[in-house]
């Protein structure tokens, strides 16, 4: 295992530390699920659950003085576990032979011990659990629930049907329908995306689709100053007045 290397580090390499020693055997890394058991009258389901936290531990000979067969001594691989555990920051263990990367995990230290031996070198053993770096991304917006249909008008005493969409519960009428039944001229500002009634702009909310201006009833009918209502239990759009 001379070629083997394992290097802990904390904040992207701000301090990182060979271990001297590479233990005998690597650790072995537990992956654990959170499956469930359901028992019914006749057999026993599993229902298959998320990969819980990578954990594993490792045992550690830190020397104190020079050897020939240790890269350095042990006391800063001990100085690191103090430093994280008491500045409450993860650590990362990179395992590298050769040109190979074996592991490389951010770990939180679940405990760590350590004794000085009779050779006044370090014994030290430590458990790890995978640390998960929560995201900053926020969750994407959801597209509206749009729902087209044709709208029941009732202008005086004459019927008529007219394009309406329902926008996330929020009805809106196809202004052109309204204004045209009004004997209006309907045009369209392009700059300010917006419809024009007889030259006037109006300046009202305005949702465009499939190449048609949307329009709220209540707003239409301050802007053209025509007595224009929605009869919710008819579905009917009321249009009173001089037209």
């Amino acid at each position: 295992m001379t070629s083997v290397k394992m290097i802990f580090s904390y904040n992207n390499n701000e301090k990182a530390v060979e271990v001297p020693v590479i233990p005998n055997e690597l650790p072995e890394i537990l992956q654990e699920l959170e499956n469930e058991e359901i028992v019914t009258h006749t057999k026993t389901l599993t229902l298959l659950g998320n990969k819980k936290p990578r954990s594993f531990s490792l045992n550690l000979f830190l020397p104190t003085k020079p050897y020939d067969f240790a890269k350095d001594t042990g006391i800063e691989i001990l100085n690191l576990l103090g430093y994280v555990t008491s500045n409450k920051i993860p650590m990362r263990i990179v395992i590298t032979d050769g040109l190979n990367e074996l592991l490389n995990i951010a770990v939180s230290v679940n405990n760590f011990k350590y004794y000085f031996d009779r050779g006044e070198n370090i014994r030290c053993s430590a458990s790890f659990v995978e640390y998960i770096f929560a995201t900053n991304t926020q969750p994407e917006e959801s597209e509206p629930l749009i729902e087209f249909s044709t709208v029941k008008a009732q202008i005086n005493n004459t019927r008529a049907n007219i394009s309406g969409v329902n926008i996330d519960g929020h009805n809106l009428v196809r202004a052109r329908d309204i204004l045209e039944i009004l004997g209006i001229d309907v045009g369209w500002n392009a700059e300010r995306k917006r419809v024009t009634a007889d030259s006037k702009l109006l300046d009202i909310h305005t949702e465009i689709y499939n190449g048609s201006a949307y329009c709220y009833v209540r707003d239409l009918s301050d802007a053209i100053g025509v007595n224009i209502e929605w009869d919710s239990d008819n579905k009917t759009v009321v249009i009173r007045g001089d037209t």
